[in-house]
């Protein structure tokens, strides 16, 4: 039987598979290609173009059409912040706002594929009204964190009184824009049931919402040998140029690791991942037990030296893909409350959950200092991962959602 059409429309090609983001996104794209015939709509990136086209024809894509965005790796700037902010729109969904970009997805969009999906919250506003009439094609998107929440906690964080002010409007415009974005879908995926509430309410019931979770690729997170940990090793793994992330570890060492460091004098903690920020650039201090990595071309090996990984996030979405790869090499994990947020784990059975400086370094030396407790937590956190995380199982119940949602369209033709 002839495969059906459908199109995958992304802000930038989800490759190398470097970030918690990309991950999610591959291997959405590489569900839908199982499926059906894909066409892919991005903007270009020239560093891994040849990179990128070998990589989707290995899933059987063969049309990608990519349009040129200088803009696509620049920060945005206050410029660009205040020209959004004129034209209420969030500054992020102006950077991936181009004509020609807009104009593609329509003119694909008239080949009238089965579905349309939308991995990227920044280039919702190709969906605007003004841009044309929908059509009859299905329209899902990718929802990978609620993107006005971040904002809100970013904003909630602040000491600086104008940065505090600017993040408000931010936060304001992000929120209408995602409702809006999201209401113009027929169905949304949402990472965690608590991102699926959240969306409804914002929406006032309008989006229709299916939790397709994050996932984790057991086969290549494997457990390593229990003689290969050295008990005074923390690591923290994710990408650096990740607010959430940067502000969490600058946290952590100026906050939690002192103490640590004065129960334990050789305790080290590696911050593992890549385009660390300045200010992360400035906690590398050897002298005092923090090293920080920059990019590396395997994780692995820090997570199985290390006794315990560190998720001291303090404001993000989503769910953590870090601590799903920690759980499928069944290392114990300390995480705050809000970074596990989204994963059916329990504090004390699969992790430890702690929020407070001191509680955090309380919990992280009982770790530390106790072998049979780390091994135990990680023995149900990997089971935990393997149950219920496996990419295959949660690509699956995509799909079985996008058949109801098929279905239910024909019965309403």
């Amino acid at each position: 039987m002839k495969r059906q059409k459908a199109l995958y429309v992304t802000a930038r090609p989800p490759y190398p598979l470097d970030t918690g983001a990309k991950i999610r996104s591959w291997h959405v794209l590489a569900g839908l290609a199982q499926r059906y015939n894909i066409s892919i709509l991005t903007y270009s990136d020239p560093i891994i173009k040849n990179e990128w086209l070998d990589a989707v024809r290995d899933i059987g894509v063969t049309s990608v059409v990519q349009v040129e965005n200088h803009a696509l790796n620049n920060p945005v700037s206050p410029s660009l912040f205040l020209r959004a902010s004129i034209r209420g729109l969030p500054a992020t969904a102006l950077k991936y706002t181009t004509r020609e970009f807009t104009r593609k997805y329509h003119e694909m969009l008239s080949k009238e594929p089965i579905l349309a999906h939308i991995e990227n919250m920044q280039i919702a506003d190709i969906l605007h009204p003004r841009h044309g009439q929908r059509r009859s094609t299905l329209l899902t998107m990718n929802s990978h964190n609620v993107e006005c929440q971040i904002a809100e906690r970013l904003r909630d964080v602040q000491t600086s009184l104008p940065r505090k002010v600017a993040l408000t409007v931010n936060a304001y415009t992000m929120r209408r824009f995602e409702a809006q974005a999201y209401s113009l879908c027929d169905l949304v995926l949402s990472v965690s049931r608590e991102d699926a509430d959240i969306i409804t309410m914002m929406t006032t019931g309008k989006a229709n919402t299916a939790v397709i979770e994050n996932g984790v690729d057991e086969t290549y997170y494997t457990q390593g040998r229990p003689e290969d940990v050295n008990p005074d090793d923390l690591v923290f793994v994710g990408s650096m140029d990740w607010l959430p992330n940067a502000d969490g570890m600058e946290w952590f060492v100026q906050c939690v690791f002192p103490m640590i460091k004065t129960a334990r004098t050789q305790s080290r903690l590696h911050i593992v991942g890549r385009n660390p920020m300045p200010s992360v650039k400035r906690l590398h201090a050897p002298e005092r037990g923090v090293y920080v990595t920059g990019t590396v071309s395997d994780v692995r090996p820090y997570l199985r030296s290390s006794s315990v990984v560190v998720v001291p996030l303090r404001f993000g979405g989503g769910t953590r893909l870090k601590i799903l790869e920690a759980f499928s090499m069944g290392k114990a994990v300390l995480s705050t409350t809000l970074g596990c947020e989204g994963i059916s784990c329990e504090d004390g059975k699969h992790l430890l959950i702690r929020d407070t400086p001191e509680s955090m370094a309380a919990a992280c030396l009982k770790l530390m200092n106790n072998r049979d407790i780390r091994e135990s937590l990680g023995a149900k956190a990997k089971t935990l991962a393997s149950t219920n995380y496996a990419w295959p199982a949660i690509i699956n119940k995509m799909n079985n959602a996008l058949d109801i949602l098929q279905q239910q369209n024909k019965r309403n033709m």
